[in-house]
C-alpha cells in the first residue's frame, strides 16, 4: 500500500504535538511503529533510532490482523469512578485530532456546562487531516464538565465531556 506523503506529514505533525511513549499504525500491509524515549515493545534496547518510523515485513497470510492504539497519557485518562456520580457518563474522543468546541472560530460553543442535550446533539468537532468530524452526546443528558480546551490535541478514547443522565 502506498502512503501519500501529505498524509504521512499530517500524522507526524499530530504525533509531534502529543505526549506518547509508543504509537503503532497499521492499515493493510502498511505498518508504522514509533517509540519515544524507550524501545518499542518486543524490540531490544539496541535497536537503531527507536524514535524513527520502522518498516515492518508484510504479515504472513495466516496471521490474524491486529489493531494497535497509542496509550492514553495519564493526564488524558478518564475521571476515576469515584469522581463520577452514579448518574454521570463520559463522552470520549472517537479519534486522534484537534478538539474544537465551536463550528467556526469566533462562534459560540456547541454546548455549555449546565446545558441539556439530546443524544444526537453535536458536542464538539475533532479535526483530522483537514476533515471535521462531529462528536455526538450518545445519550440525552446535561453537560456537567468540559474536560478539554478549544484547540487542544486529543487522543483516541480520551475523555472530552462528563454528562449527567437525564431523569
Amino acid at each position: 500500500m502506498d502512503v501519500d506523503l501529505e498524509e504521512l506529514a499530517a500524522i507526524i505533525e499530530l504525533l509531534d504535538k502529543t505526549e506518547f511513549t509508543q504509537f503503532r499504525f497499521e492499515k493493510g500491509e502498511l505498518r508504522i511503529a514509533v517509540s519515544r524515549g524507550e524501545p518499542l515493545a518486543g524490540e531490544s534496547a539496541s535497536a537503531p533510532n527507536p524514535a524513527a518510523p520502522t518498516p515492518a515485513a508484510p504479515a504472513p497470510a495466516a496471521t490474524a490482523p491486529t489493531t494497535a492504539v497509542a496509550p492514553v497519557p495519564p493526564a488524558a485518562q478518564a475521571p476515576a469512578a469515584d469522581d463520577l456520580a452514579a448518574d454521570e457518563f463520559v463522552v470520549r474522543s472517537p479519534m486522534l485530532g484537534t478538539f474544537y468546541s465551536a463550528p467556526k472560530p469566533g462562534e459560540p460553543s456547541f454546548v455549555q456546562e449546565g446545558q441539556t442535550v439530546a443524544s444526537d446533539a453535536v458536542l464538539c468537532i475533532i479535526e483530522v487531516m483537514k476533515l471535521m468530524n462531529s462528536v455526538p452526546a450518545g445519550e440525552t443528558g446535561v453537560v456537567r464538565r468540559v474536560l478539554v480546551r478549544d484547540g487542544d490535541l486529543v487522543e483516541y478514547d480520551q475523555p472530552l465531556f462528563v454528562l449527567g443522565r437525564a431523569s
